[in-house]
């Protein structure tokens, strides 16, 4: 029996398993296959959406000479009472596939195109998947894998830093930064002064909300960005993403720096910037860009400064420029930490002219 259909993925999965079955029991794992009693899961690169598959029972042990043309391959092996089905992850049947009778069976579950849309939605398929199953008098446990050449689902490639979350920065009397607890009478002056907006509150507080960390360390320039006009307010924060890459060291990489070129000419974007969990996952995976641990603004907990200025770059698609400009302002003064003056003495040189110049 082979068939060949498409499969509606919820969740970045679907399952073969019998309607009633606890698919939640998940005892072994892999990154193509998880297992419990009863059924297999498939995890798919896309969130939501169609995808092909292709369903194969075989009487006997099949040859299978096509394992490297495919980017993940994974066995493991399923013994069920109850007929077998392909199933949504909400435990409908999926159509144009016919139930497997009951039996221990291994699977053998080839994907490609995991790496393709990870974690979007999409309307067409862009992945495909491949099970063949045959019966085995086996009763191994376990996922095991037999060929691994995508992303997906694989462990970081290098380890995730981790900021100390016990203390802040704050300037001493001598304007020398120090580290103090985070509950600290130090601490809690200057998010006293940020809440306050350094004594007078803006002239759109909704807009520049997320400009708060910022408002008690030069509340002048909270004012003078407002007057900018919205085409200004969007350049701007364009500008400040190419500042906080700067920082981050990620303007050296070459698809981030093409990134940010599309940004400014609104032009489609390299493929790991289609949204922040992908370009997220990049940025952790990717042993070719460093992660450091720089301190904050005054008061803000240590970060890691590439998952900052990836976070601006992803705030600039804010719709209301005003609110855009605030929100990637103070992300981009964030990767300038305790030196954040010098961001915002180049924003004056560049959009801030002196009233009296001509």
């Amino acid at each position: 029996m082979r068939e060949t259909g498409t499969v509606q993925v919820d969740h970045q999965q679907f399952v073969l398993a019998h309607p009633e079955t606890d698919t939640l029991d998940t005892q072994h794992e892999g990154t193509l296959l998880r297992t419990g009693p009863g059924f297999v899961t498939i995890l798919t690169g896309i969130a939501y959406g169609p995808t092909t598959l292709t369903l194969e029972l075989d009487d006997t042990p099949p040859i299978d000479d096509t394992i490297d043309v495919w980017d993940a391959v994974e066995e493991a092996v399923i013994e069920s009472g109850e007929p077998l089905q392909v199933l949504t992850l909400d435990g409908n049947p999926a159509p144009g596939f016919d139930p497997i009778a009951p039996g221990r069976y291994r699977v053998c579950a080839h994907a490609r195109g995991r790496d393709t849309d990870w974690g979007l939605e999409v309307t067409e398929p862009t992945e495909s998947y491949w099970l063949r199953l045959w019966p085995t008098p086996n009763t191994d446990t376990g996922v095991r894998a037999l060929h691994k050449a995508d992303a997906a689902y694989s462990p970081p490639a290098k380890t995730i830093p981790q900021p100390d979350q016990t203390t802040v920065t704050v300037f001493a009397a001598d304007g020398s930064a120090i580290r103090v607890p985070v509950d600290s009478p130090e601490a809690a002056q200057v998010h006293e002064q940020n809440r306050n907006w350094g004594g007078r509150p803006p002239r759109y507080p909704d807009a520049a909300i997320s400009a708060t960390s910022i408002g008690g360390l030069d509340r002048a320039l909270i004012d003078e960005l407002e007057e900018l006009p919205p085409d200004r307010q969007r350049i701007l924060a364009r500008w400040c993403v190419r500042r906080a890459f700067e920082q981050a060291g990620l303007d050296r990489v070459p698809d981030f720096a093409e990134a940010l070129d599309a940004m400014d000419e609104d032009r489609t974007p390299p493929k790991d910037f289609a949204n922040g969990s992908l370009l997220r996952h990049r940025i952790d995976t990717d042993p070719a860009i460093p992660l450091t641990i720089s301190d904050g603004l005054p008061g803000a907990h240590q970060h890691i400064l590439q998952h900052t200025a990836m976070t601006a770059y992803v705030y600039t698609a804010i719709p209301d420029p005003l609110k855009a400009m605030f929100t990637v302002v103070s992300i981009t003064a964030t990767t300038y930490g305790m030196n954040y003056q010098q961001l915002f003495d180049r924003i004056r040189d560049e959009f801030l002219p002196d009233p009296g110049s001509s």
